[in-house]
């Protein structure tokens, strides 16, 4: 697997107090990216961290957020191991993406960025949404 970019997403209680403090300690008037109510992203050092809203965010862990150029691909090649692994879901005009969860709870989740022309996983359309 070639990984192309890391992600951690932080839970967070409140996103806006967040930004605030984030963008302070990173010296940011504001977030690179917020691809979605509630979720704002900064890109540093090479890589990106991710605030994600979220009312019990003390009690939900971190996750590690890998990049990669076939979600679609990497997600079977993952499941076909025996690992329980979660749907591809999408975030429109941004990226696909899917959680599995180490044996301790902790979660890796891949993704692939979502093209101009709204087609993602490696320039296919996802199944984001389909039965499986």
């Amino acid at each position: 697997m070639d990984i192309t970019s890391v992600t951690v997403g932080l839970p967070v209680t409140d996103i806006e107090a967040s930004c605030l403090w984030y963008g302070a300690v990173f010296e940011r008037l504001d977030p690179d990216l917020e691809p979605a109510a509630g979720i704002a992203e900064y890109e540093i050092g090479g890589i990106w961290i991710q605030l994600v809203e979220d009312p019990d965010a003390e009690e939900n862990p971190a996750v590690v957020r890998f990049g990669v150029d076939d979600v679609v691909a990497q997600r079977t090649r993952i499941a076909a191991l025996g690992i329980d692994v979660g749907p591809v879901e999408r975030v429109d005009g941004a990226v696909d993406w899917f959680d599995v969860h180490d044996p301790d709870g902790n979660v890796l989740s891949l993704y692939s960025l979502v093209d101009e022309t709204g087609r993602g996983s490696g320039g296919h359309d996802s199944d984001a949404g389909r039965a499986r």
